[in-house]
């Protein structure tokens, strides 16, 4: 027991002693025995509600051991009345200190559990003392300054001056942390100890409370004990109706972290625009060449027919000059076709005009007809789409169908009847063209990785002409599919494409 609590028991006792020997041996006809309210008052001092009862039920057996001593035999009505005045006084006395002590503890148990938290939490904190910057923000309003952000431009040396006005009262242990100080004794004393010189938030903080505001938050730079410069986040708030501004409160984040994981996230987003570059000039590069092959390889078999027709003895020009203007027609194409691809590569419009899907589809089969027959392939056409157009780039479609074509002739390699039957039909919502060849079928590849670029099945194959042909149709609002035929051997690819609008309604066409 604490010497001060020694005392106070042994004056209590003395008091509680004194009060019994007045109360039963004198004839003063007052309520003496209200006097123990006093000793009980000392016992409640002590903070322990045991200490309280115990004292409260002394004084009751001495108030009535008194009583019983001076009046057992002559039982007054004014005695019986001070008996329980003193009773009484006794009771709320001892209620009334049990409740106090009771809410202290309570209130120390809080007290405890913010500061364990306080001490604990993760986020850096600390206590900050604003009374002095708020009294000279209110002399600056009352010297009539109503815009004080140009006040504070002009005057550097009040905002320095209210840096140091902001004394700070405790911190967090994960606030030393923070700033490399060792105990709340060695940390800063105020924000001017560890703000940069050219810090320019506080001055706009300070200008937010002379606005009334409440709520602040921003990120600004502090300097650690060791000169090191941080970024952080600062968040507090100010009571409104402006009491407790020697405690206000100030939430720190160290933001190093996000800032470095940032600048880690621009590099790696230059790093991959410069891949995607690359890549994306090196997929232009292949479908260019894989759209051009097949151009350049009827240029070849042109310009070999016109060099055989003029070998023969004797030439025949007419036949040579033929095929060399159906090689000029090829070239043409070609160069149509380097220019579609860009466009559609680059994202830009490309031709918007109606296209007669048949005839489409009779001159892309027109300008395989030699391969075809080359590779003993028999080509059933069966195009009743009755002249029905769709809206579009003519060399685009027309350069699906090619690709079709080719990955069909492909497939009918190993396989003997080689047929591909070519339909197109005219339905309500466009037009609808199939492509039906007697092949090995898809065999275990899934229809939709087909389309994927760079993914193919051909031995030399770049594995652009499918994915090349989606984005074409959905360029044209149009789909295509692939899939096994049900009816026999072989493969079917399905291409839909919407009637041509009218021309008020047409969209541009972007690839």
């Amino acid at each position: 027991m604490a010497a001060g609590n020694r005392y106070r028991v042994a004056f209590g006792i003395a008091s509680g002693l004194a009060i019994f020997a007045i109360d039963t041996f004198t004839t003063l006809a007052s309520a003496v025995a209200v006097l123990y309210v006093l000793v009980i008052v000392l016992a409640g001092d002590l903070g322990s509600k045991k200490a309280i009862r115990r004292t409260s039920t002394i004084c009751a057996i001495l108030t009535l051991i008194s009583f019983a001593a001076s009046h057992a035999h002559n039982l007054e009505s004014q005695a019986t009345l001070r008996l329980l005045f003193s009773l009484a006084a006794n009771i709320v006395t001892t209620l009334l200190l049990l409740r106090r002590v009771g809410d202290e503890a309570a209130l120390k148990e809080s007290e405890h559990r913010y500061r364990t938290i306080f001490e604990t939490l993760a986020v850096a904190i600390w206590e900050n003392d604003f009374r002095l910057v708020k009294a000279e923000l209110e002399k600056l309003r009352q010297r009539g300054i109503v815009d004080i952000r140009p006040y504070l431009a002009d005057n550097h040396d009040f905002v320095v001056r209210m840096r140091k006005a902001v004394r700070i009262t405790d911190v967090n242990q994960t606030a030393l942390k923070l700033m490399d100080v060792p105990s709340k004794d060695e940390f800063f004393r105020t924000l001017d100890d560890f703000l940069p010189d050219n810090d320019g938030g506080f001055a706009h903080f300070l200008a937010g409370i002379f606005e009334g505001q409440t709520e602040f938050q921003s990120e600004t730079t502090v300097r650690r004990r060791d000169g090191r410069l941080i970024p952080i986040l600062v968040a507090l708030s100010f009571p409104k109706d402006g009491s407790g501004l020697d405690r206000i409160q100030a939430s720190i984040v160290d933001m190093t972290e996000r800032h470095q994981f940032q600048e880690a996230l621009e590099t790696s987003r230059q790093e991959l625009e410069q891949a995607s570059r690359a890549a994306m000039i090196g997929e232009i590069s292949a479908s260019i060449a894989h759209e051009v092959n097949q151009p350049l390889s009827a240029i070849m078999t042109f310009v070999q027919a016109g060099t055989r027709w003029l070998n023969r003895q004797p030439p025949d020009i007419d036949e040579a000059k033929l095929a060399l203007q159906d090689a000029v027609a090829a070239t043409e194409h070609a160069a149509q076709v380097v220019k579609r691809v860009r466009m559609l590569l680059g994202k830009s419009k490309s031709e918007n005009a109606e296209v007669t899907v048949d005839a489409a589809i009779a001159d892309a089969v027109q300008l395989k007809q030699k391969e075809l027959a080359a590779d003993g392939v028999l080509v059933n056409l069966s195009l009743m789409a009755q002249g029905g157009t769709v809206r579009g780039d003519r060399v685009l479609l027309q350069q699906v169908f090619l690709n079709v074509i080719s990955n069909a002739m492909h497939a009918m390699e190993t396989t003997a009847p080689r047929t591909l039957t070519i339909q197109s039909r005219l339905a309500e919502d466009g037009i609808n063209i199939r492509f039906a060849d007697s092949g090995a079928g898809l065999g275990s590849s899934a229809p939709e990785t087909l389309f994927k670029p760079f993914n193919t099945t051909k031995p030399n194959g770049m594995g652009l002409g499918l994915a090349m042909c989606r984005s074409i149709m959905m360029a044209h609002s149009g789909t295509i599919s692939i899939r096994d035929r049900t009816d026999g051997q072989g493969a079917i690819v399905e291409v839909r494409l919407p009637l041509a609008m009218d021309e008020e309604e047409a969209v541009p066409l972007t690839a």
